[in-house]
């Protein structure tokens, strides 16, 4: 099979030859050392600098370069993270510190090659009524989508593209979940057409980056901590399964299926998100789902995407380690298709690039179907 047919079958459910391989993403000095090429920018979110417009681009394509070098199925190529306008230039507070155009305050972290959120500019209700998120057809929004897309032209790979259904970006937008949660029950009405400003731009910039010619959804917004749903399941029905749906309705309508992504313990809200139509899940991350058990509850209705351990694993562990881990995920959920195997997150600055090459290996010849 063809990777990108081999990426198709897993998502709809079937086996192919082998077990796919795609990941949420890979870091900048993870795809500088895969490429042996220098970015300009170590940051994958639209960040600092003269031309952020142009660093974006650099590093979206530098991205599918090193997706392609490693041999995966699909490449999440193109993201809002690193989608802004033409004339975006951040408004900088103090040394590496900016506010970005969605009105979050990011750090670019030179000792860790990584920019980090770390607030929020909506401090009030009025702040939440008056603010005012990016316009996904803003110049140079769909031209950015575009570029990445057509940098995969030609090759043999899924095209995938990252969004958020709303809350993600509202939460960082409000300076943090504590504060978004607490205006759910004390501003419910208030807080609604906050992020519902939020999710109608979110659900823009999917469907440019589906009509630049992406073919799959990732949609990343994260949900929980190890424990548990971090807003409980009422206010998950309420306030973030109508922004959901309308993603997968936006999707479908193009033949594109979307793919959930969320770290943490999702059981209590699994159910939900998978009768809305989401067509895959993932990374059911280690210690706080089980993989096996995942697969034999919603294999049969989703794609189960995951989840070789990048928290210690894929950083720290040795050859035999990281390849042991890689059977143990196919040996929990490939059975019969409709598996892919991915990092328990993203390949993040700290994994060791050897370990990548590992896992990727171990997979081609541990995940060969009979």
């Amino acid at each position: 099979m063809s990777r990108r047919e081999r990426f198709f079958a897993a998502v709809d459910l079937k086996q192919p030859d082998t077990v796919p391989i795609t990941d949420l993403g890979l870091d900048s000095p993870i795809i500088e050392a895969i490429t042996g090429e220098s970015l300009s920018t170590f940051s994958l979110v639209a960040g600092s600098g003269d031309n952020p417009w142009a660093a974006a681009v650099e590093s979206r394509i530098a991205l599918g370069k090193a997706c392609l070098k490693l041999g995966f199925d699909g490449v999440p190529i193109i993201s809002d993270y690193a989608l802004c306008s033409r004339d975006y230039k951040p408004r900088i507070l103090s040394g590496t510190r900016f506010i970005d155009e969605w009105g979050r305050i990011l750090d670019m972290r030179k000792d860790t090659r990584t920019t980090w959120w770390v607030n929020g500019t909506v401090e009030t209700e009025e702040d939440m009524n008056y603010y005012v998120p990016p316009d996904p057809e803003a110049e140079g929004m769909y031209e950015m989508a575009e570029k990445a897309v057509n940098s995969l032209k030609g090759k043999d790979t899924a095209v995938v593209c990252q969004g958020h259904a709303g809350w993600h970006m509202a939460f960082q937008v409000r300076g943090g979940i504590d504060k978004l949660v607490i205006d759910m029950y004390r501003r419910p009405e208030a807080t609604k057409k906050f992020m519902k400003k939020i999710a109608e731009t979110c659900q823009g910039m999917v469907k440019i980056m589906i009509e630049a010619g992406a073919e799959v959804a990732f949609i990343t917004d994260d949900y929980a901590d190890c424990h548990s749903p971090l807003m409980n399941l009422k206010q998950f029905r309420e306030f973030e399964i109508p922004n959901i749906r309308r993603i997968v309705a936006l999707a479908e309508k193009n033949g594109v299926p979307v793919l959930k992504h969320s770290d943490g313990n999702i059981y209590p809200i699994l159910d939900d998100m998978v009768d809305v139509g989401i067509r895959g899940i993932h990374p059911v991350e280690p210690g706080a789902m089980d993989l096996g058990d995942v697969k034999e509850r919603y294999g049969s209705r989703v794609c189960i995407l995951g989840n070789v351990d990048c928290r210690f694993v894929l950083p720290f562990g040795t050859e035999e380690e990281v390849r042991q881990d890689v059977r143990r995920c196919i040996d929990a959920a490939a059975k019969n298709g409709g598996y892919i195997l991915t990092s328990s997150n993203s390949l993040h600055a700290n994994c060791k690039v050897e370990n990548i090459r590992t896992m990727v290996d171990e997979a081609r010849k541990y995940g060969k179907y009979l």
